[in-house]
């Protein structure tokens, strides 16, 4: 394996060097390039598997050249920079670094790194899929369609992540009958320890396939939560998972942002009445202020069929979009699946709700079971 050292410091570069070949990664001298050096070089490789990139001392310029490479390079990029800066760490993130090392304990740090980043760079594959849900406001019941939906992929693919974002209200641990031991707010106290077999002790396990990362389980957690945390959290995931499902609140907090900026697809699930419907329309114009591509963004019209709501027609016409989906009214089913904690699919898989749910399950499908 081909690993290249971006740095502009000598003494760094030779402990990072040493520290690769020791670990079996092919970095020659020559492989050790300069912030200027490396677009005009790397530009020209192909065999690339591994970019070690120091942050320091031009931060922002080691940046903008992660923000490029991330374009165009193969490979992962590995950052090297001080953890005392969260807001460092999770630009580095954003850049595009699959992981971050911390430049004080460099040799530990970066032999762990490598440890964690060895799979993905023997046998680099897709990300998973992301499908993210989103309601305008409370009541529109987006976390039963999201716990089955994600049941409902699981079983074309056997395995799905469920990362349940609602960090104050969250319910899909209820809604699947699981008690979770350890939660996002764990991870995210361990954001710069945090690798894939501490990412997998803190799912639970439900029968359908379906691996839960739990909200946190008391409020006071709940500011433990950081947009780092979730974006280590979500790769992760990914990385793991041909698919996952994110339940999201309305608040769009950063921590539900960095979801959003890399979601496949978002569903907007609401009801057809007045305050659903403006909400949905305040909510797809912020969408478009932060630049999301309007053909990731599906309608969800759930509870379908009740008396006096908004015929669809008129919604679509004050949305100015078509509605992707109706999933029908049937509160009986919906409701003892939830009191028994067992998903509508799994409790009344003939019932219409069910039907309809799998079948918005295949719309989001874009991938065949390997």
């Amino acid at each position: 394996m081909s690993a290249f050292i971006v740095s502009e410091k000598d003494s760094c570069s030779t402990r990072i060097r040493e520290v690769l070949t020791f670990c079996g990664l092919e970095c020659p001298s020559s492989h050790i390039l300069t912030l200027d050096d490396t677009m005009r070089r790397l530009g020209r490789e192909a065999d690339i598997d591994l970019i070690v990139l120091v942050l320091q001392p031009h931060v922002e310029d080691a940046l903008n050249l992660l923000t490029a490479l991330a374009r165009f390079a193969p490979g992962k990029i590995l950052a090297v920079g001080p953890t005392s800066d969260s807001k460092l760490v999770l630009r580095t993130l954003r850049c595009g670094a699959f992981d971050y090392v911390d430049a004080a304990d460099l040799e530990a740090e970066l032999e762990a790194a490598i440890a964690r980043l060895s799979d993905a760079i023997t046998a680099p594959a897709e990300p998973g899929k992301l499908v993210a849900l989103l309601s305008p406001n409370g009541g529109s019941g987006s976390s039963t369609i999201a716990a089955n939906l994600a049941v409902s992929l699981a079983k074309e693919h056997q395995t799905v992540g469920l990362l349940d974002m609602k960090l104050e209200v969250g319910d899909l641990a209820a809604l699947l009958d699981l008690r979770p031991t350890y939660t996002l707010s764990d991870l995210c106290q361990n954001v710069t320890r945090m690798d894939q077999v501490m990412f997998e002790r803190s799912l639970v396990k439900h029968a359908s396939g379906v691996h839960l990362l739990a909200p946190p389980q008391h409020l006071v957690d709940v500011a433990q939560v950081r947009p780092e945390g979730v974006a280590m959290a979500t790769a992760m995931a990914r990385s793991h998972f041909p698919y996952v499902v994110a339940d999201l609140d309305h608040t769009f907090r950063e921590e539900q942002m960095v979801i959003l900026r890399q979601a496949d697809i978002i569903l907007l699930v609401f009801r057809l009445d007045f305050t659903s419907l403006r909400n949905v329309h305040r909510n797809l114009e912020y969408l478009d202020k932060l630049e999301i591509p309007a053909e990731k963004i599906r309608l969800v019209v759930n509870r379908y069929g009740q008396s006096q709501e908004v015929p669809a027609a008129k919604a679509e016409e004050a949305l100015g979009r078509k509605i992707a989906h109706f999933i029908p009214e049937d509160a009986k089913a919906i409701n003892r699946a939830n009191n028994h904690g067992v998903p509508v699919v799994i409790e009344a898989a003939s019932a219409k709700v069910s039907k309809s749910i799998m079948q918005l399950a295949t719309s989001v499908n874009g991938r065949h079971r390997k």
